[in-house]
């Protein structure tokens, strides 16, 4: 990851945000969106003063702008807050402590709402030590009732309060200051619109029937994965650079010290000892600092810094005994299973769309494929547990119908396919 380029890119688009002459559509007049000034808080007094506000409130939106890809931890930058009354831009560069927000925002007595907001509630997370609890991601939530998944922004904004948000630069210097009146803009709007976005999603959802589902996969999304996930990058490397048993546990032991050394640096993992340089590590299996530099790809200042304990790492997975590499497929598609796999994608989707749900919400190929071939084992996996949504919304149907006893029954009506 070239870290220059980057910062060079967020540049350009910082500067082009000085010369943003493109007309502004003036807030929507509604209730439910903020009618004054946006706020800048740049001290701790106005944001407990700003928080005093929100806690009165039944509910309120919440999001941030961060630089993400410089260091371990995203950089916060902007905390966006906004009730239905006041909305405000919280200049987390210049207040550093921003535990009292997270706190509001993990606490399950406020309703909190956000879009796609899982990099916006790990901070939380991790600052509080508890998971988020009452909040509503809206981008979840419209998959639920006939929009794509994932939607943007602003095609909710558009569909649900009829109203079209001026662009804006997302990707940009959120760290520089002054912010010009274009980034000021597009970091409000964030959030401005979500109170009347939930409004009109919650009475869609609640006529349709779908609601209680739509909170279950909000409250399952707040499960937020861990900065450090073993298996998940054993997998990754492994899809590109195959290795053989013995050479996995070194993987292993490489990757959780590449992972200390990216959080004691605060680099990005991936910036501290590329991937492929990893896999060579284990492949070849250094024994000393000098091999160690020979390694392609290893930042020559890992190894004059960490160069021991990447050693000692390396050692210590070579002690161990080798491991069964990750299990395939029971078996793979033959023409006639990718045919049916195909038509049954084809049917659950149907079947999704008639009940408002976005397929993509609900299940992949991979997923269907999978089970379809692994139905005739002797412990048959269900399409989804029955604790999922899942399986009230498609999975007891589809198993009824593979073995005949359901009917495939939609109609075509106002230009969507309904239920028969």
């Amino acid at each position: 990851m070239n870290l220059n380029y980057r910062r060079k890119k967020r540049e350009r688009h910082h500067e082009a945000s000085h010369d943003d002459a493109q007309s502004t559509t003036p807030p929507l007049a509604h209730a439910l969106v903020p009618k004054g000034d946006v706020e800048w808080i740049a001290d701790v007094g106005a944001l407990a003063e700003f928080l005093e506000h929100v806690k009165t409130q039944p509910l309120f939106a919440f999001d941030t702008e961060f630089i993400g890809e410089e260091s371990y931890w995203p950089k916060i930058c902007v905390v966006q807050l906004a009730t239905p009354e006041r909305i405000a831009l919280v200049d987390a560069i210049a207040i550093e402590d921003l535990t009292p927000v997270y706190e509001l925002v993990c606490d399950e007595q406020h309703l909190t709402l956000v879009h796609a907001g899982g990099q916006d509630l790990e901070p939380a997370q991790r600052a509080v030590g508890r998971a988020p609890k009452g909040v509503v991601d809206v981008q979840i939530c419209a998959a639920f009732a006939e929009m794509p998944w994932p939607a943007g922004l602003e095609k909710l904004v558009d569909h649900f309060a009829e109203h079209r948000l001026t662009k804006g630069h997302t990707f940009t210097n959120w760290d520089a200051r002054p912010l010009t009146p274009s980034q000021l803009r597009y970091a409000a709007d964030d959030v401005r619109y979500l109170p009347l976005v939930w409004e009109q999603l919650k009475a869609r959802l609640t006529e349709r029937g779908t609601l209680a589902w739509a909170l279950q996969e909000c409250q399952a999304s707040l499960k937020l994965p861990q900065r450090y996930d073993e298996e998940a990058q054993i997998r990754r490397i492994l899809k590109v650079w195959p290795l053989r048993p013995a050479q996995l546990p070194v993987l292993r032991k490489v990757l959780a010290a590449r992972n200390d050394i990216a959080r004691e640096e605060n680099l990005p993992q991936r910036v501290t000892i590329p991937d492929e340089a990893v896999t060579e590590l284990a492949r070849q299996r250094p024994t000393t600092v000098a091999q160690l530099q020979a390694i392609k790809g290893v930042p020559k200042r890992v190894v004059q810094v960490h160069g021991e304990r990447i050693v000692a790492a390396i050692e210590a997975g070579t002690q161990l005994p080798p491991e069964k590499l990750p299990a395939g497929r029971v078996r793979e598609e033959s023409a006639t299973d990718r045919a049916r796999v195909d038509a049954l994608m084809a049917i659950a989707s149907m079947r999704c769309l008639a009940q408002g749900i976005a397929p993509g919400m609900v299940f992949s190929r991979s997923d269907l494929s999978t089970w379809w071939l692994e139905r005739g084992a002797k412990s048959p996996p269900p399409v989804f547990e029955a604790s999922d949504w899942r399986h009230d919304a498609l999975g007891i149907w589809l198993e009824q119908f593979v073995r005949g006893d359901a009917p495939f029954a939609i109609r075509w009506e106002g230009g969507s396919p309904r239920m028969a």
